[in-house]
């Protein structure tokens, strides 16, 4: 593996670890909980010093590798979720030394056996003929039989007890018709042996495809508790933090609490978290406003999802709340412009724009937000300054 790819493993896995030790402070995190990393090319670029094409191939390469065990892509404005081989972050957990040499003395014995398997089936002769014909699945194997030769041993040459050759001869199945083609020669061997090389691709395909499904299933597992776990903190500390709750209290909110993230795609699943959140601090000043009156119910029912009356209803409430912030950012925009035109007529000839360009610039601000009745406003507040008191 080259150095580039390794410094791009190095980053990941610094990357990752801080973002678990910030995880780890919301939640107990285990070697069978871990969140996947999201993060995307241009990020990775950015630490590695590379183009964000060459961060792909690099990635490519881990996942060979088996450093990635998965990614996931989160669509084109959200990057990517990576999973991390468990085994390389569990950095703190040393093995010991006994076990470590076993490891080793095991993989030393698997390369002796690999070495072996390739050894097998070898010949001694000299390859004189290094025609390609691979692409000729109908090769015949021609015995040739050297009458002049001296003597049988004088003819055989190579390792002839580790020789074999597929067979010239007919084949007879249980019905008694012969297998493969006669008039090529081929026997049928060499494909049968095809087909099982294919069969057993396909089952190791299979098993990573259903590896990767679990491994899937386990990282969003995990980042739906991840995110439940958040925002139960949030609304304890925020709307809870008076009143006494049980453990078991608490563990039935989270699961409450992971209902709610459950149907949430999970490209989207920041943005619910942002906006639930929003809603939370909504409901906190909402009961401040009277808190003799106004409380909130416990969590197993206030965060039950098919309670109109409980965390359901602050959808209208976010809903509303937007409306009127969209609206008072619109106004102030009006106000500001209608400053601007009017304090431009203030000023001296040396100063002052033209009227007629500061018109323009104003009315083309305004016109940007998409709402006719501001422009009229804006033309009554410039050709009548006291309809500026009325605009609130």
């Amino acid at each position: 593996m080259k150095a580039s790819v390794l410094l791009t493993a190095k980053e990941i896995i610094r990357i990752y670890g801080a973002f678990l030790i910030k995880a780890n402070g919301i939640m107990e995190l285990t070697a069978e909980n871990l969140p996947a990393l999201k993060t995307n090319n241009s990020q990775l670029a950015g630490l590695v010093k590379v183009s964000p094409r060459t961060i792909q191939r690099h990635i490519i390469k881990l996942q060979e590798a088996g450093i990635i065990t998965g990614k996931e892509f989160c669509g084109s404005n959200s990057g990517y979720e990576l999973l991390i081989n468990p085994k390389i972050l569990l950095a703190r957990c040393r093995k010991d030394l006994l076990e470590a040499e076993k490891e080793l003395q095991e993989a030393k014995q698997k390369d002796l056996e690999n070495q072996s398997i390739k050894n097998e089936g070898t010949t001694n002769c000299p390859h004189t003929y290094t025609r390609n014909n691979s692409y000729n699945k109908n090769n015949l194997i021609i015995g040739v039989d050297n009458s002049n030769g001296s003597s049988p041993d004088q003819r055989r040459t190579g390792n002839q007890r580790n020789r074999s050759s597929l067979s010239l001869t007919e084949i007879l199945n249980k019905a008694g018709y012969p297998t493969g083609n006669i008039l090529t020669g081929n026997t049928g061997e060499k494909d049968a042996k095809i087909s099982n090389d294919t069969g057993e691709k396909v089952r190791k395909r299979a098993i990573n495809e259903q590896n990767w499904k679990q491994q899937d299933g386990s990282a969003r597992s995990t980042s739906l508790n991840f995110y439940a776990e958040s925002l139960w903190k949030l609304a304890k500390n925020l709307l809870y933090r008076d009143v006494f709750l049980t453990e078991f209290q608490e563990n039935q909110a989270k699961e409450m609490l992971v209902k709610w993230y459950e149907p949430v795609s999970d490209k989207f699943l920041s943005n619910v978290h942002q906006n639930y959140c929003e809603r939370v601090y909504l409901v906190r000043d909402f009961v401040a406003k009277d808190p003799e009156k106004r409380f909130v119910q416990l969590p197993y029912r206030y965060f039950d999802t098919n309670n109109p009356f409980g965390f359901t209803g602050t959808k209208k409430w976010l809903q509303k709340h937007l409306e009127r912030k969209e609206e008072v950012r619109k106004k102030l925009i009006l106000h500001a412009q209608i400053k601007k035109y009017l304090n431009n007529e203030k000023k001296t000839d040396s100063n002052r724009k033209s009227s007629l360009q500061v018109y323009r610039e104003c009315e083309t601000r305004i016109g940007k937000l998409g709402d006719q009745s501001l422009l009229h406003l804006f033309h009554a507040a410039v050709l009548k300054p006291e309809v500026i008191h009325q605009i609130r």
